[in-house]
Formats: C-alpha cells, structure tokens, sequence
C-alpha cells in the first residue's frame, strides 16, 4: 500500500538508483504516462537527475461499456487491439478506427494544452512510468511507440501490477527490465494499492509541468 503517487514514485526511484549506480543505465529520460504517471515520473526523475517527457496513451472503451478498454492508442497513432474481447462482443472495425481518430485528436489537444516539447529517445535509456499496470495495454503500446525512436533499452516502472503471467510476458516482450514493487494475485485494481488515488486535476498537472519544465532547464545548461 502506498500512501499516494508521491510516495510510489520515491520508492521507485530508489530501485531504480540501484540500476544508474551499477552502471546499467545512464543518459536516461523518464516517460511519464499521464495523468497518473506525472507526479511518480517526477519523483523518479530528481533521484536520477533525468529530463522527464510525456507520452499520451488512450484507451479504446467497448461500444458497450465505456469503461472497459478494447484496446488502446497512442498519440503517434499505433493502435493495440484485444483481439479477444473485440471478437468477443462484435466490434466492427469502423468502430475502431473512429474511436481511435477521436482519442488521437483529443490527445494532440491535450499534448498543445501541456505546452511540452517532446525530447528526443535515441539511443537513451527511456524509463516509462504509470501509476500502476491493470491490463498492461497501454505500457505495452507505449514501449511499441518507444521502440520506434531507437532509443538504447527501454525499461518498464509502476508500483503496482497483477500476478498475471500473460500481462507480465507481454510487457517483457517489448522491454530490457521491468521494475515493479508490488505484483500481486489479489490485484483487484490500481486503486486500491493508494491511500489516496484521487484523479489529478488540471491545477495540479500544471504544477507538475512547470516542476517538470524547471527540471529540463537546469540540467540543460
């Protein structure tokens, strides 16, 4: 149990200080998922002294359940299907590529709205960050859009994830190291792993990218 976002990313930072200091990774960016992400993204990079960027992922909702994710997006615009559930309930391919349009051009909008330039990936060690892994769709497609811009290794951060051995293949797959604090068989959902998981506003996102922007200012000079 973690008692917020602030607290998770502190400790991974300190599993991930381990990593730096025995020379595994170095000349790093840490990518934060957002909303979530952000604040355990920051933490984790003033422990590693790295420049932190976004990336936005969306979630693709059933036609039938809003909160159920049938896939997801990404902002540069690759799509991950659950080939299952999309069987499962007959959903039409218009369907997601409407769906998937419409989540890209909501995230270019958020993307102008945070004022955030994106930072080159060659050749470095990128660190995605979430607040937790639940179906482990959108650390997935985020390493995937990663994956394209060269970068040296990719390592995967949350605090928390299921003892899912589908979902944590699955994000080996697509990564050099996992580091997770907390895989368990009573997963449930990410928010119960929180003392306090309230959803971050826009006020306090601002905050974090002004950190975030100071942060890039002083370790670019």
């Amino acid at each position: 149990m973690f008692k917020d976002r602030i607290e998770a990313g502190k400790n991974l930072a300190k599993k991930l200080k381990i990593l730096k200091d025995e020379g595994k990774i170095n000349n790093m960016v840490v990518v934060a998922l957002p909303r979530g992400g952000i604040p355990v993204a920051l933490e984790i990079a003033k422990e590693l002294n790295a420049l932190v960027d976004i990336l936005f992922v969306k979630k693709i909702p059933s036609p039938i359940d809003e909160e159920l994710a049938i896939g997801s997006v990404s902002e540069n615009g690759i799509v991950y299907v659950n080939k299952d559930f999309v069987e499962r309930l007959g959903v039409s391919e218009n369907y997601i590529q409407e769906k998937g349009i419409e989540k890209i051009q909501e995230m270019a909008r958020e993307r102008q709205k945070y004022n955030l330039e994106p930072i080159m990936l060659e050749e470095k060690d990128v660190i995605i960050v979430d607040d937790g892994i639940a179906t482990g769709a959108s650390m997935y497609l985020a390493a995937q859009s990663i994956a394209r811009d060269l970068p040296r290794s990719i390592i995967i951060a949350a605090p928390v994830a299921p003892n899912d051995e589908s979902i944590l293949n699955m994000l080996k797959s697509v990564s050099n190291h996992q580091e997770i604090l907390e895989i368990n068989d009573n997963f449930m959902s990410v928010g119960k792993w929180y003392e306090d998981f309230h959803q971050l506003s826009d006020k306090e996102v601002n905050a974090y990218i002004e950190e975030i922007n100071l942060l890039r200012k002083n370790l670019l000079v």
